[in-house]
């Protein structure tokens, strides 16, 4: 790549303005002489953003000498797509026209007009040689990745890897909660590839993307070729709502998808309009949209955009891009085909599945600033990607500017204090650890004890102890809670439950009630019960379906864990553990020590967990003698997340999500007691909204049988659930 500044109108240059396409209102701000060149495939002109003219201000014409002579002169067009002003990745971008994309060149000169020939800041020239890869010699799409590919109707996706892409050249991902609409765009370039140099196209347009434009990544999620095939854009996109830089003012809970062509030029072939139309439908199926509705997006402002920052406008799920911005993008020959790409991806869409909550890779911040120091005055990428950290985790540091100032500081120390750390607003080492969800020390020190709450303490009935279960028979059972606080033990038996015994009131003080199995390390059935502010406590189980009386705190600062999940050994040490989910479908996993307490190792296991309406924890359905997870999407298809029983800091605990059966919409929760046919295997209850019960039997094979009704008397209870 080369990249240098111009300036200036050079003599010589303007005597040849015959050769040019003078456009009336605008004069010559720069005009360069021939410029010699390594041999390049993509070129392009930026400048500034300090600029205070408008792209519809400034006009670029550009021409290259190919092998075989000069082009005509090219107006390669004012890009309108970037990065949202006031994020983090709007500190290094800059403005500048589309990719020009050549078959080969070896020289460029360059005009530049503007009102008045008013000069333009720090205006240069890139010329860049996407040169070739591996990928080139075979880019038939492969399967992508078991963490990509869990999805039964996700299309065939050439991945960045296998286009080759130079990951040195792209910045930090930052991640949208969700994704609600997708944008059609073209990326205005050549039409004249073929199959063997599509990829390089791709990568001459993300090098110029990142190191001509100042972008963190390639503008688009994805890109589609004219013969159908479909790539990976933006790093992650296919398995994370990664945001884009694709539609001024309208990135954020969006996704790009890029024809890679000129289509104002030349017609899409119907190979490229149908794979469009697959990878919309399956994108936004993932998160439960309807590629034939409409939503409503806040617009962000910015240039190019048709709606004014605040502005609430209505539109297409499955939109182009002309829709929100002055542009002819996707091309007058693309456009009109956005409807029969909406009808075919709602198409699509309905054979698709949500995205398997995706395991988290080990974040980037340690390994790239483990050895710094941060406090404040400091200022660069690394105070950048923290404050991209921070708000992602909800601690509002602010504008992602680079600059360690108070806002930043004081994001640090809330951070600090919920990850109990030492609470110094300066980032190391351990910080860092604790930002990348790797194992850390928790240096701070613990919170005092926090008063009784106000409300009354639950006052359970207190049976006499046996030896082994929650009532000593060796089965699975119910715990319900009424509304008035009242809770109720549900003894199985084989077919159906027993007759219930009150155990307590005063549990309405708790927002959440789960069974964990034996948290104390006594073999009997616990009980933990978490208040709305994020107290937690433990109730030690008596063994005959009642609990101690006395409760026992265990932390403080639950809060945000809005789903404790109680999947029994997730990490193969024989103690019962939890898993959380958090409201930004943040899965946690918080290792048990069988002491009535935990072990303080807290790791990030998961992303995109908000995706489901219920995960469930019925233990072993796969006959693998591992705990299993079940999620049911809000559409009412059911998924089975294998686990593995190897949950630590760096394993997960459960392999990609497998489609299982549908219709599972018609119930207001689902749960398992484990073995409640008696077969051994572990079985399924479902709960409709007029309190009708079914029976799902297991097959131990992951798979469950018909359904079968049943009676159960808890038709007074507002919340239930099971304890194998």
């Amino acid at each position: 790549m080369q990249s240098t500044a111009i300036h200036g109108v050079d003599a010589v240059a303007k005597g040849q303005l015959w050769t040019l396409r003078v456009v009336p209102g605008r004069a010559i701000s720069t005009l360069t002489p021939v410029q010699e060149r390594s041999r390049f495939t993509v070129a392009g002109v930026s400048w500034s953003r300090s600029t205070g003219l408008t792209n519809d201000d400034v006009i670029v014409q550009l021409r290259v000498r190919e092998d075989s002579g000069w082009s005509a002169w090219e107006t390669p067009g004012v890009t309108d797509e970037g990065p949202q002003s006031g994020t983090g990745e709007s500190v290094t971008a800059r403005l500048g026209t589309n990719p020009l994309v050549t078959d080969g060149a070896t020289a460029i000169q360059v005009r530049v007009d503007t009102p008045n020939g008013q000069p333009l800041p720090d205006v240069r020239v890139t010329t860049i040689n996407p040169g070739t890869s591996s990928a080139d010699d075979d880019l038939t799409p492969k399967t992508p990745a078991a963490s990509a590919s869990a999805a039964a109707a996700m299309p065939t996706i050439i991945t960045r890897k296998q286009w080759g892409a130079d990951e040195s050249l792209r910045g930090s991902t930052t991640y949208n909660t969700t994704v609600k609409a997708i944008t059609i765009h073209h990326t205005a370039s050549s039409n004249d590839y073929t199959e063997a140099t599509a990829a390089a196209q791709i990568r001459g347009i993300y090098a110029y993307d990142t190191k001509g434009l100042g972008w963190s990544d390639i503008a688009y999620n994805f890109l589609v070729d004219k013969f159908g095939r479909i790539y990976e854009g933006r790093a992650g996109s296919i398995t994370s709502a990664v945001r884009g830089a694709h539609a001024m003012g309208f990135n954020t809970n969006t996704m790009g998808v890029a024809a890679l062509g000129n289509y104002q030029t030349a017609k899409p072939p119907a190979v490229m309009v149908d794979s469009l139309a697959k990878v919309a439908g399956w994108k936004l199926s993932q998160y439960g949209v309807d590629p034939s509705a409409t939503t409503k997006l806040t617009s962000a402002g910015g240039t190019g955009t048709k709606y004014a920052a605040g502005v609430v406008a209505t539109l297409q799920t499955l939109n182009a891009h002309q829709n929100t911005s002055y542009t002819l993008c996707p091309g007058q020959y693309l456009y009109p085909l956005m409807a029969t790409i909406r009808s075919k991806a709602t198409a699509y869409a309905k054979t698709s599945v949500p995205p398997p909550p995706t395991p988290v890779p080990t974040s980037k911040l340690f390994a790239t600033y483990g050895t710094l120091t941060l406090a404040t005055g400091s200022k660069g990428w690394a105070v950048r990607d923290l404050q991209l950290e921070l708000n992602r985790r909800g601690y509002a540091a602010g504008t992602a500017d680079g600059a360690f100032g108070t806002g930043t500081a004081g994001a640090v120390q809330r951070f600090q204090k919920a990850a109990v750390l030492t609470v110094t607003g300066k980032v190391a080492a351990n910080d860092w650890r604790a930002l990348s969800g790797l194992t850390y020390t928790k240096t701070g020190a613990p919170p005092p004890p926090p008063p009784v709450p106000t409300v009354p303490a639950p006052t359970p009935v207190v049976p006499a102890l046996p030896i082994v279960g929650f009532n000593a028979d060796g089965r699975g059972d119910v715990i319900g809670r009424t509304a008035a606080g009242d809770l109720y033990f549900y003894p199985t038996k084989i077919g159906g439950i027993g007759t219930p015994t009150r155990i307590g009131t005063g549990w309405n003080i708790y927002s959440q009630v789960v069974s964990p199995g034996d948290l104390s390390g006594d073999r009997l059935a616990d009980i933990v019960a978490v208040t709305p502010e994020g107290w937690a406590y433990l109730y030690k189980g008596n063994g005959k379906g009642g609990v101690m009386g006395t409760r026992i705190l265990l932390s403080q600062s639950w809060k945000a864990y809005t789903d404790l999940l109680t999947p029994g050994d997730w990490t193969g040490d024989h103690k019962p553990d939890l898993l959380a989910r958090k409201a930004n479908g943040e899965l946690w996993m918080i290792v048990g020590d069988g002491k009535s307490g935990f072990t303080g190792t807290w790791t990030r296991i998961g992303t995109n967990w908000q995706t489901l309406a219920q995960v469930i924890t019925p233990g072993d359905v796969t006959g693998d003698g591992q705990a299993d997870l079940l999620g049911r999407t809000p559409t009412g298809k059911l998924y089975l997340y294998r686990g593995t029983g190897i949950g630590t800091a760096t394993a997960t605990g459960y392999l990609p999500g497998v489609f299982v059966s549908t219709g599972w919409q018609t119930y207001n929760t689902v749960f398992s007691t484990a073995d409640l046919t008696g077969d051994g295997k572990a079985d399924l209850i479902g709960r409709t909204p007029a309190n009708v019960d079914y029976v799902y039997a297991g097959t131990g094979k992951g798979t469950f049988a018909a359904p079968k009704r049943f009676t159960a008397p808890w038709g007074a209870t507002t919340r239930i659930v099971g304890v194998r």
